[in-house]
């Protein structure tokens, strides 16, 4: 059975398509992110991140298939799922072959494709309804969330043209990954730990919007089940208000 091993990012898995293209019939074929501790085996195979085959590769589909599919498959490729990797590139060599349709037919592989994207998508969605910022002390605003997926990439355009004039930061503590906007241009980068400390008003501001909101709540009305179900426990952890 063909293991392809690779180093985890997006480049390095279009290289992996670009490499295994001779085991595009094989349906055992299977792609892993490769660890620090793994010992591969003689018939695994180990992929070195090209990106003029990267490159290459990310034509292809444009040229053969569209931008949208490109797209599609690097939403999926967000994904927390441990079998993305794999599915990902068994889509793109049928879709190669049959046509970017392949995506609105039941074929497993494509199947599994759309239902992860359609995953992180809902989760982008939740985090853009649910995501709070706070004022640090030299007036960044600072936001901290822990999505299942990855999603901190497809949120910065959304928040970016809303605070186009803010500092701001998101820490994807999960992943140890913070995306920095400047009011110019956004950078991500990856930290161990991080010290926040609010600002005096940011501390007042979240005391009154606590005081707000409880004041305004009316117990006998307080419906636990419905606001689970509007909005997943898992996300609350990171709400200024307590809900």
């Amino acid at each position: 059975m063909p293991n392809y091993y690779y180093d985890g990012s997006f480049d390095g898995l279009l290289t992996v398509i670009y490499i295994a293209y001779k085991d595009r019939k094989n349906n055992a074929l299977r792609i892993t992110v490769k660890t620090e501790q793994l010992l591969l085996g003689l018939d695994d195979i180990n992929v070195i991140t090209d990106f003029s085959e990267a490159r290459r590769v990310e034509k292809a589909i444009c040229d053969k298939l569209s931008q949208n599919f490109l797209n599609n498959i690097r939403t999926c490729f967000l994904s927390s799922d441990k079998n993305k990797d794999t599915v990902i590139v068994h889509t793109v060599y049928k879709a190669l072959k049959q046509g970017e349709e392949i995506l609105r037919s039941l074929d497993e592989h494509a199947f599994y494709v759309n239902k992860l994207v359609k995953q992180v998508l809902n989760e982008r969605h939740r985090y853009l309804g649910v995501l709070r910022f706070k004022e640090v002390k030299d007036g960044t605003m600072f936001s901290t969330i822990e999505p299942k997926n990855n999603v901190l990439p497809i949120l910065l355009s959304h928040f970016i043209n809303r605070m186009k004039r803010e500092k701001f930061a998101i820490y994807d503590k999960k992943r140890k990954m913070i995306a920095y906007y400047d009011t110019k241009k956004v950078e991500i980068f990856f930290v161990k730990s991080l010290e926040i400390e609010w600002s005096d008003e940011e501390i007042e501001y979240s005391e009154l919007w606590k005081t707000f909101v409880k004041s305004i709540s009316i117990k006998e009305r307080e419906n636990k089940k419905l606001q689970q179900s509007n909005l997943p426990k898992y996300y609350w952890k990171y709400l200024i208000e307590d809900i």
